[in-house]
Parts: C-alpha cells; sequence; structure tokens
C-alpha cells in the first residue's frame, strides 16, 4: 500500500447553464404500468445484472435481471450470526428492463427500481413478512436517464441519474412519498450514490462529489468510481494499466493506492472481480477473496451475492469469513 498524489487537488463548482436545465428537466411521475401480481418463476437465467438488499432480522430480497429484460425477486433469510441461509422461491416483477437496483424502505419494506431502454425509471415496493414479499404496482419517475445510481438513508432510497447529455440528476423514493428528479447542476462520465450523497468521475477521469453543497473534486484519473466499504468518506476507482485500486480521502485529499488487479468494481461499493474471476472486497485496510468464478457482484450486510460464469445466480453467507458459493 503506498500514499501519493494522482492530481493536484481542486475545490471547484460544476454549475448547469440555464438553457441546459430548461431542456433537460425530467418531471417525475406516478402512472401504473402493471398490475400488483409477481407470480412464481422459475430460477432465471442469462442474467445481465444482480443487487440484493436487506429488509430486516436477517431478511434479505434478491433482484436479478435476465438479458431479455426481465427482473425476478427471491427472499433469502440468513439468520443473524449464523452461517447458514433458506432460499424461498422466484417471484417475476416483469419484463422490458434495462437495469435493476434493490434498495430498502423504512421497517419490512424493499423497492426496486429498474430503467428502461428509452431513459424512464420505474419503482416497485414490496412488504415482506417471513418468507415472503407482497408486491405493489410498477410506478413511473420518467426522467430520460442513461445511467442510475442507488443508495439508501433515513429509509428512503436515493436515485442518482445521468441524461444522454451527462448532466447529473436526483431523485428520492420514501416508503410514503417521492420526489421526482431535480438537476444537481454537474456533469459526470461516471456516477456513484452512498447515504444520500453523489460521486462520480468527469470525462477525464477526476473525481468529483457533492454532499449537498456543490461539488468538490480530488483530481486523479480513475475509472468505475465506489465508495469504500470500510471507510466511507474514501471514494476509490481503479487506476492504470494493472487497474490498481486508488482511494481518495474526502477530508484532505489525500489518494492511497491499495494495489491488487480488478478486472472491474460492483455495486458502487469496493466490492468486484479479481484478475481470476474472483470475488472481491476492499475495506481500506486489506483485501478479502470470496473465491468462485463471477462477473457480477452484489452486497448487503453479510449476504453477497454474484452472477457465475454460466450466467445464473449465486450467493454467500459472508459471516465472518468466506463461507463457499451455492446457487440462489
Amino acid at each position: 500500500m503506498s500514499r501519493t498524489s494522482m492530481a493536484k487537488p481542486q475545490r471547484r463548482r460544476l454549475s448547469l447553464p440555464l438553457k441546459s436545465f430548461a431542456i433537460l428537466l425530467m418531471l417525475g411521475g406516478s402512472l401504473v404500468a402493471t398490475s400488483g401480481t409477481a407470480s412464481a418463476a422459475p430460477r432465471p437465467s442469462s442474467l445481465a445484472d444482480i443487487d440484493v438488499t436487506s429488509a430486516g432480522k436477517g431478511v434479505y430480497v434478491v433482484g436479478a435481471l435476465t438479458s431479455s429484460g426481465v427482473i425476478s425477486a427471491e427472499v433469502v433469510v440468513c439468520p443473524t450470526r449464523t452461517t447458514n441461509c433458506q432460499k424461498h422461491g422466484w417471484k417475476s416483477l416483469g419484463g422490458g428492463f434495462k437495469s435493476v437496483a434493490m434498495q430498502p424502505q423504512s421497517g419490512d419494506g424493499v423497492v426496486a427500481i429498474a430503467r428502461r431502454s428509452n431513459g424512464d425509471t420505474w419503482y416497485r415496493r414490496g412488504t415482506c413478512a417471513g418468507t415472503s414479499c407482497s408486491w405493489a404496482s410498477w410506478y413511473s419517475l420518467g426522467g430520460k436517464v442513461t445511467k442510475v445510481a442507488t443508495s439508501n438513508r433515513n429509509s428512503c432510497a436515493y436515485l442518482v441519474g445521468t441524461s444522454p447529455s451527462s448532466y447529473v440528476y436526483e431523485a428520492k423514493i420514501c416508503r410514503d412519498s417521492v420526489t421526482g428528479w431535480s438537476s444537481t447542476g454537474g456533469k459526470l462520465s461516471q456516477i456513484g450514490s452512498y447515504s444520500n450523497k453523489i460521486f462520480g468521475t468527469s470525462s477525464s477521469g477526476a473525481l468529483w462529489w457533492n454532499h449537498g453543497y456543490g461539488w468538490t473534486s480530488a483530481g486523479g484519473r480513475i475509472t468505475q468510481p465506489a465508495v469504500n466499504i470500510g471507510k466511507t468518506t474514501h471514494y476509490c476507482g481503479l487506476a492504470g494499466a494493472g487497474r490498481n485500486l486508488w482511494c481518495a480521502n474526502t477530508s484532505n485529499f489525500e489518494w492511497t493506492n491499495y494495489g491488487g488487479y480488478w478486472r472491474k468494481l460492483d455495486d458502487g461499493k469496493t466490492i468486484g472481480i479479481s484478475k481470476y474471476w474472483r470475488a472481491w472486497s476492499h475495506d481500506g485496510r486489506a483485501a478479502t477473496s470470496y473465491g468462485g468464478n463471477v462477473n457480477q457482484l452484489a452486497t448487503s450486510g453479510d449476504l453477497m451475492v454474484g452472477v457465475g460464469a454460466g450466467y445464473g445466480p449465486w450467493y454467500q453467507n459472508t459471516y465472518r469469513q468466506a463461507n463457499g458459493w451455492l446457487a440462489l
């Protein structure tokens, strides 16, 4: 591990021209897309993405997106402080989507967030009890976004999106209220979200963040921006031909090179795929390998989920250590 300067730290503010704002303004909607019925489904295959969130008390909800655009969800129960989990069957939440994200709501609620190919963003709330979830209808947030990153704070899901021109927008989904898309004034090529904070990289690869009081940059030249899971005031990314993990401290703008060869970071966090397709994580102190052969990865609490070499869903209970991959 070494500390060095990637670029001169910069404290600058980005602004969105009024004309561009008027053209690109995205208004949130509340249109029902489908019925609330979520039918039983077989184990999904040919997966393009996967995500997971906690519904509280050791209950997790996994969301999986197939290459044909269908989203399925499964409840997985992992009793606290154990390495065991029980699966409770897949349900289809509908099709026609290009991305999927799962976030918690207050109490026993969760919300599935998805983007269609035309840029519209949709959400579907679930209420979970025991080993199953009941799902409401799909609703539209509108918008014309090409990318969406999500996070949560105070039982609300926070969304960050970029327009086709890379301008940054934000929205919020709470249990009983929704705030539609609005401009943050900034332009990013890659985006991430942690709590209600926004971070990402410019077209040059410089790291930027917005914690609610304007944009700040630590410079650098990285790709695949992510929050460090062990030091959440540090934003990270991959840099150089060696695809090392670099992280910047947002307090003093100091960059640290944690090394390693990472094929990718995933889930907007310092988890990802190693050179040999193993699942990795980094907590700001050391890297941990969880083995396997995966190409997509997500985590919540002690449950890690991934897309395997055969493009099927897998899970691992990571309580205290790597405990091996099992099929979902």
